[in-house]
């Protein structure tokens, strides 16, 4: 059984085929957002409903993909959906209003399913790792967090969780990956992409070393506060920053030796294999 899985980001959105018998996310795309809050919100949201079903319909042709043989398209979007009904809630990091999945990709035929994002991600790495309780991460433009058991995500527990988040009035433990751009480009007064901060770690820039080093201790501080509270061994990163992992996984582990940190098995994609993966939980 085969299904595509759409990861919907504020970066950029992918979309992959995978098939969950053989456990293989068999080909997947990216396409970049450049979505614009100054366009109206009615126009933006149409143009990127044609986004999200161009990258279908390119995935489809370039890797010659036969629709008889998949089953489902699964959607994964930041922020809040309906689950029963499709529908997506929007967006103001994208400028896109609620959008009616299941009546915009129609044309597919096929059964469409949304889930919040990093539920998404939760969902594939309990799938793939047997995992049943734990705290999934993704930390890319903004900060995902799912409390997932029994892959379910418990919805009460993560509001919760992100007021335990809380470091001060304006800032959090746990960032978004953003952030680390951000605050590099600030010193630099450039507007360096991300992953520029780990070309200066690589160079030997000492200020692009500081930074990741606050950035990672105040993820550490908040596991530490989130395993206080809750009653969690499993904690796994995914989005953007897995992709960089082996710069600060050491660092982690050893600041918190009776936990068990993971970085998502498959990093960035963890979001596609959870949407496809969807119609393979709801019938089991």
């Amino acid at each position: 059984m085969s299904s595509i899985g759409v990861d919907i980001g504020v970066s950029h959105v992918s979309c992959g085929l995978y098939n969950s018998e053989s456990n293989q996310l068999e080909c997947k795309i990216y396409f970049p957002n450049t979505m614009n809050e100054n366009v109206d919100i009615d126009v933006s949201t149409q143009f990127f409903i044609k986004i999200v079903i161009n990258l279908i319909d390119r995935l489809i042709r370039e890797n010659n993909l036969c629709m008889d043989e998949i089953t489902s398209i699964g959607i994964g979007c930041p922020g809040g959906v309906d689950k029963n009904r499709g529908i997506f809630f929007g967006s103001s990091s994208l400028n896109v209003k609620e959008i009616n999945w299941r009546e915009e990709l129609r044309k597919y035929n096929k059964e469409i399913l949304v889930e919040n994002d990093c539920t998404c991600a939760g969902i594939c790495e309990g799938y793939v790792n047997h995992m049943n309780h734990f705290l999934m991460f993704t930390l890319g433009s903004n900060v995902g967090i799912a409390y997932m058991y029994n892959h379910k995500c418990i919805d009460q527990n993560v509001w919760d969780i992100r007021e335990l988040n809380k470091k001060n009035k304006n800032d959090r433990y746990i960032k978004s990956f953003e952030s680390l751009s951000q605050k590099y480009n600030e010193y630099k007064h450039k507007k360096y992409e991300r992953k520029e901060i780990f070309y200066g770690i690589e160079k030997g820039d000492i200020e692009a070393k500081k930074i990741l080093r606050n950035y990672i201790n105040d993820l550490i501080e908040g596991i530490m506060r989130i395993s206080e509270n809750y009653d969690i061994k499993d904690f796994s990163i995914g989005g953007g920053i897995a992709e960089y992992s082996n710069y600060f996984i050491d660092q982690i582990r050893e600041s918190l030796p009776n936990l068990n940190i993971h970085i998502a098995q498959y990093k960035n994609d963890a979001g596609i294999i959870g949407a496809a993966l969807l119609e393979k939980l709801i019938r089991n």
